[in-house]
């Protein structure tokens, strides 16, 4: 890890030299759910949930500007947490890994691609891939939420394409990010948002800015029983509700950290 932090600084010293001109973000959103269907509030449809997004610079020279704030949600896409097996945010957050009593709470995973490098030289772009999981947590509000757990340890030799999805980050990364549901209308229709601020701690480990440039996620399907309306329904930990028309509007914003929002939709196939 040292000798690819000090080959980093090396670089800060050359390009610093040379100047760059800063651009804004670029966003992309995309997801799927899994099977189709629009369900209804009387009778929620359980599925699997598929969501990815990609943040670069229009100026392709630079990293993108790092983002603090994440809120993600689907057009009919609710979730029920409540009625599926949960841990503490701290039991996921654990040094080196989760607590075994996450082990029943697990409940998606995927991948997320950084760029990391010096904040004052943002032409460097070193490549950090993160293994991330994802887990049904209590005690983060009335609607719950989920521990975003991202691992990663630097190796030899040190990733040098975009298209590299190996694990590997010059940087070590073990820690969870606290997420909560927050109900909203997106494109007319309820739904269920997944809210979460980066800590300071995984935004620029080491002093070095982390820049989100892909992210790949999929929720399982699994199922559990509510009453609703009087009846016991199927619900799944996402389930579909509704859409307005055939196709589900698909919606994140973020937020960068000068404070500049963004929102990023797509439209799929209900």
């Amino acid at each position: 890890m040292r000798r690819i932090l000090t080959a980093a600084i090396a670089a800060t010293a050359l390009l610093s030299l040379t100047g760059v001109a800063l651009a804004a973000n670029l966003y992309t959103v995309d997801g799927s759910s899994n099977p189709k269907g629009k369900g209804s509030k009387k009778k929620p449809r359980p599925i699997a949930l598929k969501f990815d997004f990609q943040v670069e610079n229009d100026n392709p020279a630079v990293r993108g500007t790092p983002i603090e704030t994440f809120a993600i949600g689907s057009e009919g896409l609710v979730t029920y947490p409540e009625r599926f097996p949960t841990c503490t945010f701290s039991q996921a957050n654990r040094d080196g890994s989760p607590a075994r009593a996450c082990r029943k709470a697990r409940v998606g995973g995927g991948l997320v691609q950084n760029l990391v490098g010096p904040a004052a030289s943002p032409s460097v772009k070193i490549f950090c891939n993160l293994k991330m999981a994802l887990y049904n947590i209590r005690g983060v509000g009335r609607h719950g939420g989920m521990a975003i757990r991202l691992d990663g340890d630097p190796k030899e030799p040190a990733l040098q394409t975009p298209n590299d999805r190996t694990i590997n980050c010059p940087t070590a990364v073990h820690g969870a990010i606290k997420a909560r549901f927050v109900p909203r209308r997106i494109a007319g229709v309820a739904a269920d948002e997944l809210r979460f601020s980066v800590p300071p701690e995984l935004l620029q480990p080491y002093g070095l800015d982390t820049t989100v440039r892909n992210t790949i996620s999929k929720i399982a399907k699994k199922v559990r029983k509510k009453r609703i309306r009087g009846k016991q329904r199927k619900v799944g930990y996402y389930s579909s509700i509704g859409c307005k028309g055939r196709k589900r509007t698909v919606r994140a914003t973020f937020t960068d950290e000068l404070g500049r929002k963004f929102t990023a939709t797509r439209a799929r196939r209900c």
